[in-house]
């Protein structure tokens, strides 16, 4: 797509991606915060949320999304700011591939992720997490290569599919460190 009309854009190998309320926005300077995209967009309507994702350490990936009221608001977001300069970087905008918070639930495997852990998890905790949790053969927590550190986030493998929906449901709205476990299939 050469001109600079972007709605509809390109993105995700050659499927279109369709009109949403959220756009995402990429390429953006690390100390880019969830105030400046507010700055940057609200001229387009009224936001209704952004978001900067940062990773495990709390730091910035460099990439968020900001919400509208209407899809023609984002729409126009897009067309004005695609390829816009913000703190000497061209942002890359363009509508989500999937509006954050709006998924469904996988398909029932014999494998759970388990997510928004502690970093503070030790082994002993799994262990007694997993305690009577009957069925599971092997829980693998995610680690960063670069620092050694622990993502937030594990894999639980079970027996059988009928054990992973008995675990799923046990582990329903657990609390570990004063944190709800986000729980579903792999």
């Amino acid at each position: 797509n050469n001109n600079n009309n972007n709605a509809g854009r390109m993105g995700f190998g050659d499927r279109k991606l369709s009109p949403t309320k959220v756009i995402y926005i990429g390429n953006l300077q690390f100390d880019v915060k969830e105030d400046d995209l507010l700055e940057e967009f609200k001229a387009f309507g009224p936001v209704m949320s952004t978001r900067i994702i940062i990773d495990a350490r709390g730091l910035s990936k460099g990439f968020g999304y900001v919400e509208f009221e209407t899809v023609e608001q984002a729409t126009t977001a897009i067309e004005a700011s695609h390829n816009a300069v913000l703190r000497g970087r061209r942002m890359n905008v363009q509508y989500v591939h999937r509006p954050t918070g709006i998924t469904g639930p996988n398909e029932p495997s014999k494998t759970l992720f388990i997510g928004n852990l502690s970093f503070d998890m030790c082994d002993a905790d799994f262990d007694k997490l997993f305690t009577d949790v009957p069925g599971c053969v092997d829980v693998r927590i995610a680690m960063d290569r670069a620092t050694g550190q622990p993502r937030g986030f594990a894999h639980a493998d079970f027996v059988d599919i009928d054990s992973a929906i008995k675990a799923k449901d046990k582990l329903a709205g657990v609390e570990v460190f004063g944190r709800r476990l986000r729980i579903d299939y792999s």
